[in-house]
């Protein structure tokens, strides 16, 4: 595909849709921070949960198929500066021109779980497995990305103070990452020392006050 007369094809069709390569320096990834770190993410992610798990060639392919649909999934932005709504978007959004959807799983009923063959049990049970691994990659993937959301700078170093616009994810322990609200910050809360302490944010489920360490930035916004 890039040898040859192709590779000269390829040029001349990049060239007329105005599209360049633009590559970082070789054995330095770190100027590439942002998708390197992505990339570092599910790597270490995948590595703790497939560390011993033995599947096959067809299992392994469809494992990483749907850890991809996993990290195109997450949330990017709002898809408008409205703060009404609550639309988000996605890689998937790029990449197939709408929101991700899934298939839920189809449960058989009693008398058709009696009648399955053998084989087909174990398939079921194959199955099952390879879902476990995945929601195990995605539990442990979300941890891993999301701290990354939030910036941090060496000790004795200034952390940015959430602004107006700003579009965050709201930490809620008593749920899971994935369910997390994104709000957009309306209002900043300074303490008696003047630095930001807390938030007012718009959010789907209403205007909520959140303290700073319970925001995570995902993108800069606008002022409303």
């Amino acid at each position: 595909m890039f040898s040859g007369r192709n590779l000269d094809q390829i040029k001349e069709k990049l060239s007329s849709e105005g599209i360049t390569w633009k590559f970082i320096t070789e054995r330095a990834p770190w100027t590439g921070g942002y998708w390197e770190r992505l990339v570092r993410s599910v790597k270490m992610a995948l590595r703790k949960v497939l560390g011993h798990a033995l599947l096959t060639e067809a299992e392994m392919g469809t494992l990483l198929a749907e850890v991809e649909a996993k990290v195109n999934a997450r949330p990017l932005t709002f898809v408008s500066e409205d703060p009404k709504d609550v639309n988000v978007l996605t890689p998937f959004h790029f990449l197939i021109g709408r929101e991700h959807q899934e298939f839920l799983e189809q449960k058989p009923t009693q008398g058709e779980r009696a009648t399955y063959p053998q084989t087909a049990i174990e398939l079921r049970g194959r199955w099952k497995y390879q879902q476990r691994l995945v929601a195990h990659f995605w539990k442990r993937w979300q941890t891993e990305y999301i701290t990354t959301l939030s910036i941090r700078k060496k000790w004795g170093g200034v952390k940015p103070s959430p602004m107006v616009g700003d579009i965050v994810l709201v930490a809620e322990e008593n749920l899971p990452r994935i369910r997390w609200a994104m709000g957009r910050v309306f209002q900043v809360l300074p303490g008696s020392d003047g630095l930001v302490r807390s938030v007012r944010l718009r959010t789907s489920r209403g205007d909520i006050t959140r303290p700073v360490a319970k925001v995570h930035l995902l993108e800069r916004g606008l002022t409303l």
